[in-house]
């Protein structure tokens, strides 16, 4: 081989190891970054904490396969009900869940939101000194797994005793015996046989083990998850449900209030649809006079029989029940929620004519968690980075 042969040897020797030296750079690189950067990437930000794209594809392979689960509970309870009227409420439940399954982009946003609730629900409770006692999540825990058997725990088994315990039952009228004539049986009467009372069982601490292990094993495989995965969001999530409950006890008179509802009656004086303004006034002349006779101690039901229109109601005293705002046209249910206790209304004009309205009862309704969480979600840091390269891959369904 020449000198000008061995140079050009040299020198393609050269361009070959520089060529498969990017080569091998721009894989590894690849890898490191589907490997380690990806996985270790954020999703979301909450304040000063992040979720991982790793915590987000394990929660979301849980998550997807409980739908499974729950979808195939849906048709199955569908097929039972055949083509009733129950089956297209099952129909559009089942079609919501197909959707959220067949999108993994859809899913993964849904399951982004509920960790970000999780995350900020743990911030707010530690602000406040708010902890989930382990005993506490522990027992729920073996609550949870004694129901996948069939069993009860303990302290469960021991509540149920003492409320039995505790009921009193209604005394009965026991008539004074008073002679009878005797008759002659011409029938035999068998003895019933008394069966046992059912009992429940007990569950053993090996029978915890065993089955929560077996729940562990049976999600982990179908999910694509070690035992560990599982095991720590099952915690998560009973410890994120303690929390709520101590933060609506300790916060529930912060939150604003769902269920609302109010107990009214009713006097209708209506005005028809292509009334004048004569039938109007004649109409609001008539409300204001009843109005007037309610106040000075006229009883409600009695009018209400004798002047109200709305026939549906005016036999029984014009009593419209305990209804929620949204039940009612909306200048009825605004009057409706600003009286007091027994306080009559002025005449309220809706489309319908003039309604004199008595409030009887109030119920304030719940603390509404949710609600209030939405509002702290406004005040936080939130910043969500969910990009098309971090939505997890999922198992085909």
């Amino acid at each position: 081989m020449t000198k000008t042969e061995r140079e050009r040897a040299r020198r393609l020797t050269i361009i070959v190891g520089v060529v498969l030296g990017i080569a091998a750079v721009v894989l590894v690189g690849g890898l490191l970054y589907q490997l380690v950067f990806v996985p270790n990437s954020s999703v979301a930000r909450i304040n000063d904490t992040s979720i991982s794209v790793r915590d987000l594809d394990k929660e979301s392979r849980f998550v997807q396969l409980q739908t499974i689960a729950q979808l195939d509970q849906l048709i199955q309870l569908q097929q039972s009900f055949g083509s009733s009227d129950t089956s297209g409420f099952f129909s559009a439940q089942i079609s919501q869940l197909q959707n959220e399954l067949f999108s993994n982009e859809g899913l993964a946003n849904r399951v982004m939101e509920s960790m970000i609730d999780t995350e900020l629900v743990k911030q707010l409770a530690a602000e406040r000194g708010i902890t989930a006692p382990e005993a506490e999540v522990q027992s729920r825990l073996e609550s949870f797994i004694a129901t996948q058997q069939g069993f009860v725990t303990a302290p469960d088994a021991t509540a149920t005793a003492e409320a039995l315990a505790a009921a009193t039952p209604t005394p009965t009228f026991t008539p004074s015996p008073t002679p009878t004539t005797t008759v002659t049986s011409t029938v035999t009467v068998t003895p019933t046989e008394v069966l046992p009372t059912p009992t429940v069982h007990v569950q053993t601490a090996e029978e915890f083990t065993t089955g929560f292990d077996q729940v562990l094993t049976n999600i982990a495989s179908g999910a694509g998850l070690t035992a560990d995965d599982v095991r720590k969001i099952y915690t998560t999530n009973i410890t994120d449900q303690i929390l709520r409950e101590q933060l609506t006890e300790q916060l529930g008179s912060e939150m604003p209030l769902s269920g609302e509802q109010v107990h009214a009656r009713h006097i209708l004086i209506s005005v028809p649809q292509d009334g004048t303004a004569e039938d109007d006034q004649l109409a609001l002349a008539k409300a204001i006079s009843i109005t007037q006779q309610l106040r000075d101690g006229a009883d409600f039901a009695t009018l209400a029989a004798q002047y109200s229109d709305d026939t549906s109601n005016s036999a029984n005293g014009g009593d419209l029940g305990f209804f929620g705002r949204g039940s009612m046209v909306q200048e009825f249910e605004d009057a409706a929620f600003s009286l007091g206790i027994n306080e009559i209304s002025d005449p309220v004009r809706t489309q319908f004519g003039y309604h004199i309205i008595q409030v009887l009862e109030t119920n304030p309704g719940n603390p509404d968690f949710n609600s209030w969480l939405e509002n702290q979600k406004a005040l936080a840091r939130i910043v969500r980075s969910l990009t098309t390269d971090k939505v997890p891959n999922l198992p085909p369904v």
